[in-house]
């Protein structure tokens, strides 16, 4: 029988690989890297497709909420929530056993896990007017279509949907999964980056303003301030059921759980009818190689997205490696603020809206195209592009 663990220390496996997080102060530290995370009373729990919230609420007396994430085709991914001072490293440590047992169809259980550095986001560089147009040949695509009938979503930071570029937009689904409302309206001036990226994608062709890449393209806005995984679990799930086709993810975490890996894997092999849906996730804009299993930016079956001086070099700040697929043009241009004026947009945030937008027009143009044709085609593209004068 396993030992019980210390309140001090909580052990759970991410990629088959025990990891351990130390009590420090009010958060934890991750042991071998020294991140800083913070906990909750709340377990994250993988079963078999089969097993239901009774069965995982009978398993252990402490349960007082059992909530469903990600429903898979063959899984299924539920947050639950204890009661009562039982510490949570040693109802961690029953679940695992139940798992190393075979037992009750659990298949992963982690602690739900909130990462204290925030999400990357762009550094300032020199202002331009859009030039990404005519170098993806967006202004070509727009001949046939401005995205009507695809389904973008967005996970982000909050949208003011009250800027006159976006005033159009009626969402799919709007919703807060921080306040459990449906309601993804920027809080206050602090949201500052879901409205930047929605007007690269979804600003109206009216003469004024800027204009966005799909603008009939339908928007499932989800506002997501934080990095709790059962949250980001969640948003992956609502805009799956919304009917995505394109889930654009202007940032990445510092620290890749398994969770994500799972669902962005089965979003991508049996979304959109196993056509594949494209999730898009920023490189990161620390100038660095992204390694393996670092980041969401190293998953495969997801775009991940580089910020290019426009003929397809990668900029200094731009996070690099095997795992970018394509460096978008990720230069200073104008957008849509949340105060209800412009200003200026930049890095892989930028580059990787711009390849949402992009991807919106191609499924347009092609409703049953594959990920991994849409990927050729973007590919192509951007290797047109990298041969396009400014």
């Amino acid at each position: 029988m396993t030992a019980p663990l210390a309140a001090e220390e909580i052990v759970f496996d991410n990629f088959s690989k025990p990891i351990t997080l130390v009590k420090q102060g009010a958060a934890y530290r991750v042991a071998a890297t020294g991140a800083r995370v913070s906990l909750s009373r709340r377990l994250i729990v993988k079963t078999a497709a089969a097993v239901g919230k009774t069965e995982l609420s009978a398993l252990h007396p402490g349960v007082s909420a059992v909530t469903e994430l990600f429903i898979g085709r063959t899984f299924r991914y539920y947050a639950l929530t204890f009661d009562g001072e039982e510490p949570l490293p040693r109802v961690l440590t029953a679940f695992r056993r139940l798992q190393q047992q075979g037992q009750a169809g659990i298949e992963l259980v982690q602690p739900d896990i909130l990462q204290l550095k925030s999400k990357s986001e762009a550094g300032a560089l020199a202002e331009r007017d859009s030039p990404y147009f005519s170098l993806l040949g967006i202004d070509t695509l727009w001949q046939k279509t401005k995205g009507k009938g695809v389904r973008v979503a967005v996970i982000d930071d909050g949208f003011n949907l009250g800027h006159g570029d976006l005033a159009h937009i009626r969402p799919v689904l709007s919703y807060d999964s921080e306040t459990r409302s449906l309601d993804a309206s920027a809080q206050a001036l602090t949201d500052t980056h879901g409205t930047k990226v929605a007007g690269i994608i979804f600003a109206a062709h009216d003469g004024r303003g800027i204009k966005g890449i799909a603008p009939e393209a339908e928007l499932i806005a989800l506002r997501q301030p934080d990095t709790w995984t059962s949250n980001t679990l969640l948003s992956f799930q609502l805009a799956k059921l919304a009917g995505a086709d394109v889930i654009n993810c202007s940032w990445h975490s510092q620290w890749l759980l398994q969770p994500i890996v799972e669902i962005v894997n089965e979003l991508a092999y049996n979304g959109r009818d196993k056509k594949g849906i494209v999730v898009v996730f920023a490189a990161g804009n620390q100038g660095r190689e992204i390694t393996a299993g670092s980041s969401e930016a190293s998953i495969e079956q997801a775009l991940v997205v580089g910020a290019g001086d426009g003929q397809g070099k990668p900029l200094d700040f731009s996070n690099y490696g095997p795992s970018v697929d394509f460096y978008a043009y990720g230069d200073k241009v104008r957008t849509t603020l949340v105060s209800g004026q412009y200003g200026s947009f930049s890095g892989t945030s930028l580059a990787s809206a711009i390849v949402s937008g992009v991807s919106a027009l191609l499924i347009a143009e092609q409703p049953d195209i594959t990920l991994a044709e849409l990927s050729r085609r973007l590919d192509l593209l951007m290797q047109t592009k990298r041969l396009t004068p400014n």
